[in-house]
C-alpha cells in the first residue's frame, strides 16, 4: 500500500489502508455564528469516513446520545439517516440540507457539523411519564395493619373496645389483587368482622382495570358520586384515569425556552435578585423552573456564553400553588358498570328519617379535562345511573392566578334532587393574608338518599407581622347553617413574642361560639403561652373557659431523635373556677400522657387519662406491615402497599443503612423490610452505618433501580462481608515469636513484624487466619470473632506448623474501627 494523495494532503499508507475499509470519526457540533478557531468539543454524532477516487466520503453516520437534552430538528435527524457514500468533494465539505453542513480538517480529522438555528427544536422538559414495566416478576404479598385498642374503668366498672383493620394485597409484576376488612369488638362476644373490598386491578401504561367488590372511589376516581351513601359495589371499571402517569407540578404552567449558540450558562433574576444558574451546551432548552418560587412573576434571564450576555429578555414564571398540572390536559375517562348495594335512605321529613337496603345495578362512566387557561383550569363530570335514577355531578376547579381561585360543584338528578356548592379564595398581596367563602344548598327530591341543605361560611386569615415588629396570625370565620338554625362563630389569634437562640415564645388566644335553634348554648375561650426550648422541648401554659367553667391547663412535649421513642407528652387540666349556669360540671382535675413509638417493625401511640371523678382510660393506635417475598419474611413499621426487602444475612449483630430516592433507612438483622408507597421509581443504595461501630464490604449489589406496584416486593441480595481488623501476635513457643512471616486469609494477606505483631482484616464468616514459612510450612488459627466490632487484640496465637489452633487469649479489647 502507498500513500495516498487527497487534494493537497498525502494520506500514510497505513491510515490509508484503514480508510479504504472505512474509519469511525466522532462529529463535533458547532453552530454557524461561532468562532472556527475554535474547535468544538460537543459530541454529537459518529460518522464512518473512507477514501475513493481521490476523496473522502461519509457512509454513513449515527447519532450519538445526546447530552443534556439536546434535541435536533426532525428534519436534520431523517437527513442525517439518509447519508449514505457522500463525498466531501474538493472544499471537504458536505451540505446535509438548509440547516447543516459537515466540515472536516484532514491533518487532525476533526469533523463538525455546522449548524444554524433552525436545526434545533426546544428539548421540553417532560410534564408527565409513563412508569415502565415492575422490577418484580415474582409473587409477593404484603399485610399492613392497623390496631386500635380503648380501655376506660369508672369507680367499679370498666369497658374495653378494640378493633383491627387489615388490608392484603398480593402482586405478579403489575398485577394485584386486594382485600380490606375490619374486626370489631376483638375479644368480645359482639365480635364483628366487616369486609370493604376484594378487588383484582391491573393499572399499567396508562389504562386502569378493576373488577370485584369496591367501593365508589375504586369503582372511578375523577369526579364525585355525592349521590350515593355508604355503599358495597360489585363492578367492573375501565379508563385512562391511571396512577402510572406520573406528572411534574413543579414546572411553570407555559415552557419558558432559550438558544445557546454554545455551552453557556442561563442565569435567572427577580427583582435584580440571582435565583438560579444553570448551565447548557449548544442547543434549545426549556429553563428548569422546578426549584424557583411559586407564584406568577417576572423574570430576567440572560444568556452567557464564555462569561459574556449573547441574549437577555423577560418571561413569566406561571406557578400558582393551587393550580393542577398541565400535563394531563387529555381527555381522563373511566366506564363503570355492575350490582350496587345502597342504604335507601329517606330525609324528606327534617325531624326523621328511614333507610332500607336496596339492590339493583349502577352504570356510568366520568370524564375530566385540564386546561391550560388562566393558570389553570380543570373540568370533572360523571354521569351515572342506579335504580331508577340519573345523577349528574360536574365540577369546575379555575386558578385565575396566583391571588384568586374557584370552584364551583353540581348535581342534577332526573327525580329532581339538585345540588349546589359555590367557593371562592382570595389571597392578599406580599402574604398579608386570605379570604375565603362557601355556599352550599340542595334539595331532596323524590329518591335520592340526599338531605337538604342551606348554609353559608366565610372566613379570613390576616398576617400583622407585616405591620407590628413581631409576626402574628388572626383567624375569624363564621359558618350558618340556615336548615337546622345553627351557627359557629371561631376566632384565634397567635403572636410571636421572643425568638432566640435559648427560646422561642408566643401566645395563642381564642374564642368560639356555638348557636343551635338560635340560641347561645356554647361559649369557649383560651389563652396560652407557648414555649420551645433547645434540645426539641415544648411547653405551654393557659386558661380556658367553657360555659363558666375556667381551666387552668399545662402541657409539655419532648421529641427525641435516634430513637424509638419519638415523642412524649403530658398535660395537666385544673379546674379553678365553676359555673352554675349550665348543667356541665368538668372534672376538678385530669392528667393525661402519651408515647409516640417508631421502630423499624411497629409504629404507634400509647395515652393514658386520669381524672378526679375516678376515670380512668388507656388506649393504643399502632400500626405496620409484613411482608413476604421468595424465601423471606420480615415486619414493617408503614401500611403501604409494595415495599423493598434487603437480606444482608449477617451471620452477628450489625448494621448498614439503604438509601432510598435520597432517605435513609437502617438495615440490622439479616432481613429487612422497607414499606415504600407504590407506583413509583425507586433508587436503592446500600451503604455503611456512619453511626455505627460496624465496619461493612460491600461486595455486589450496592446499586439497585426499581420499579414498584402494588403488592410488589423488591428483593436485594447483596454480597456482605462484616470486617473486623484483628491485632495479634503469632509465637512458635512461649516467649519466640514468629518474625517476617506471611499470614492470609480469603480476602487479604499481610506480614508479622520481627516481634510476631501482625493486623489483619477478617470476614466473620470465614474467620480463620493461616500462617505460612518462608520454607513452605503451614498452620491455621480459628478467631473468635463474635461480638466483635471494628478492630479486636486477640494476643498470642500459639501456632505449631501443619496443625490447627483456636485463638484462646483472655486479654481482648474492641476498639471503634
Amino acid at each position: 500500500m502507498v500513500p495516498v494523495r487527497i487534494n493537497e494532503y498525502i494520506i500514510p499508507s497505513v491510515f490509508a489502508g484503514a480508510l479504504n475499509q472505512g474509519v469511525t470519526v466522532p462529529v463535533f457540533i458547532r453552530y454557524d455564528g461561532q468562532s472556527e478557531s475554535s474547535k468544538s468539543k460537543q459530541k454529537i454524532a459518529d460518522a464512518t469516513l473512507s477514501i475513493k477516487d481521490g476523496s473522502f466520503y461519509v457512509n454513513k453516520i449515527i447519532l450519538a446520545e445526546l447530552p443534556e437534552r439536546t434535541e435536533l430538528s426532525g428534519k436534520l435527524k431523517q437527513a442525517l439517516t439518509e447519508v449514505s457514500s457522500k463525498s466531501l468533494g474538493g472544499s471537504n465539505k458536505l451540505t446535509i440540507n438548509n440547516d447543516a453542513f459537515l466540515v472536516l480538517e484532514p491533518r487532525s480529522f476533526h469533523l463538525e457539523m455546522v449548524v444554524g438555528k433552525d436545526a434545533f427544536e426546544a428539548s421540553i422538559i417532560p410534564r408527565s411519564s409513563i412508569m415502565g414495566e415492575s422490577s418484580v416478576n415474582n409473587a409477593s404479598n404484603i399485610l399492613a395493619y392497623t390496631l386500635g385498642s380503648y380501655h376506660n374503668k369508672y369507680e367499679n366498672s370498666g369497658s374495653t373496645s378494640s378493633y383491627i383493620t387489615l388490608d392484603n394485597t398480593t402482586g405478579v409484576s403489575e398485577h394485584h389483587f386486594n382485600i380490606n376488612a375490619s374486626i370489631y369488638g376483638l375479644g368480645t362476644e359482639n365480635a364483628d368482622a366487616q369486609l370493604y373490598r376484594s378487588m383484582y386491578e391491573r393499572d399499567f401504561e396508562g389504562r386502569r382495570f378493576a373488577a370485584g367488590m369496591v367501593d365508589t372511589w375504586n369503582l372511578q376516581s375523577i369526579a364525585s358520586m355525592s349521590a350515593l351513601n355508604s355503599s358495597r359495589i360489585y363492578g367492573v371499571s375501565y379508563g385512562n384515569k391511571s396512577s402510572t402517569k406520573i406528572e411534574n407540578e413543579t414546572l411553570s404552567l407555559i415552557p419558558i425556552t432559550v438558544f445557546l449558540p454554545a455551552a453557556g450558562e442561563v442565569h435567572i433574576y427577580r427583582e435584580g435578585r440571582l435565583l438560579s444558574i444553570q448551565n447548557f451546551p449548544m442547543g434549545s432548552y426549556e429553563v428548569d423552573t422546578s426549584r424557583l418560587p411559586f407564584g406568577v412573576y417576572n423574570v430576567d434571564i440572560e444568556i452567557l456564553v464564555n462569561g459574556k450576555v449573547q441574549n437577555s429578555r423577560t418571561a413569566q414564571i406561571n406557578k400558582a400553588s393551587n393550580r393542577y398540572s398541565s400535563a394531563q390536559s387529555d381527555l381522563a375517562w373511566q366506564h363503570f358498570g355492575g350490582m350496587l348495594q345502597y342504604n335507601k335512605s329517606n330525609y324528606r321529613d327534617r325531624r326523621t328519617s328511614s333507610q332500607s337496603e336496596t339492590e339493583t345495578w349502577i352504570m356510568g362512566g366520568a370524564v375530566s379535562s385540564k386546561k391550560e387557561w388562566l393558570s389553570g383550569v380543570t373540568l370533572k363530570s360523571t354521569l351515572y345511573g342506579f335504580d331508577r335514577n340519573a345523577v349528574n355531578d360536574s365540577e369546575i376547579d379555575v386558578v385565575f392566578n396566583q391571588l384568586v381561585a374557584a370552584n364551583q360543584q353540581l348535581l342534577f338528578a332526573n327525580d329532581g334532587s339538585w345540588s349546589n356548592i359555590s367557593s371562592v379564595s382570595l389571597n392578599a398581596p406580599n402574604g398579608y393574608g386570605s379570604l375565603w367563602a362557601t355556599r352550599h344548598t340542595s334539595s331532596v327530591g323524590q329518591r335520592l338518599p340526599m338531605q337538604n341543605s342551606d348554609s353559608f361560611s366565610i372566613g379570613m386569615t390576616a398576617n400583622t407581622g407585616n405591620v407590628i415588629p413581631f409576626p402574628g396570625s388572626l383567624t375569624v370565620s363564621r359558618t350558618d347553617n340556615n336548615y337546622t338554625g345553627s351557627s359557629y362563630i371561631n376566632a384565634d389569634y397567635s403572636q410571636s413574642l421572643l425568638s432566640n437562640r435559648y427560646a422561642s415564645v408566643s401566645m395563642r388566644t381564642g374564642i368560639q361560639r356555638y348557636y343551635y335553634n338560635n340560641s347561645d348554648s356554647i361559649r369557649d375561650k383560651y389563652i396560652n403561652l407557648d414555649i420551645s426550648l433547645p434540645l426539641s422541648t415544648w411547653f405551654s401554659a393557659g386558661l380556658s373557659s367553657e360555659n363558666g367553667n375556667m381551666l387552668a391547663n399545662a402541657a409539655v412535649r419532648k421529641n427525641f431523635d435516634n430513637s424509638a421513642i419519638t415523642q412524649a407528652g403530658a398535660s395537666l387540666s385544673k379546674r379553678i373556677k365553676s359555673s352554675d349556669e349550665s348543667g356541665y360540671r368538668s372534672d376538678d382535675f385530669s392528667t393525661t400522657g402519651y408515647v409516640s413509638y417508631d421502630t423499624a417493625y411497629n409504629s404507634g401511640t400509647i395515652s393514658a387519662t386520669q381524672t378526679s371523678d375516678k376515670n380512668r382510660s388507656v388506649s393504643l393506635n399502632s400500626q405496620g406491615s409484613i411482608g413476604w417475598a421468595k424465601d423471606s419474611i420480615a415486619l414493617g413499621k408503614n401500611t403501604y402497599t409494595s415495599g423493598v426487602m434487603v437480606n444482608t444475612n449477617f451471620i452477628d449483630a450489625g448494621s448498614m443503612t439503604a438509601q432510598i430516592n435520597g432517605k435513609s433507612y437502617p438495615l440490622t438483622g439479616k432481613t429487612n423490610y422497607i414499606s415504600l408507597p407504590p407506583y413509583a421509581e425507586y433508587k436503592v443504595e446500600l451503604m455503611n452505618d456512619k453511626t455505627s461501630e460496624h465496619s461493612i464490604d460491600i461486595v455486589s449489589g450496592r446499586q439497585s433501580n426499581l420499579v414498584l406496584y402494588p403488592g410488589n416486593i423488591g428483593v436485594i441480595n447483596p454480597e456482605v462481608k462484616q470486617l473486623v481488623t484483628v491485632f495479634g501476635r503469632v509465637m512458635k513457643s512461649p516467649g519466640e515469636a514468629f518474625s517476617f512471616v506471611d499470614l492470609h486469609n480469603h480476602i487479604g494477606k499481610t506480614r508479622a513484624d520481627e516481634r510476631g505483631e501482625f493486623a489483619i482484616d477478617v470476614d466473620k464468616r470465614y474467620p480463620v487466619i493461616t500462617l505460612v514459612e518462608p520454607g513452605g510450612g503451614t498452620c491455621e488459627a480459628d478467631i473468635n470473632l463474635h461480638n466483635a466490632r471494628g478492630a479486636i487484640w486477640i494476643g498470642d496465637i500459639q501456632c505449631q506448623m501443619l496443625q490447627r489452633f483456636t485463638s484462646n487469649s483472655t486479654e481482648q479489647r474492641h476498639d471503634k474501627a
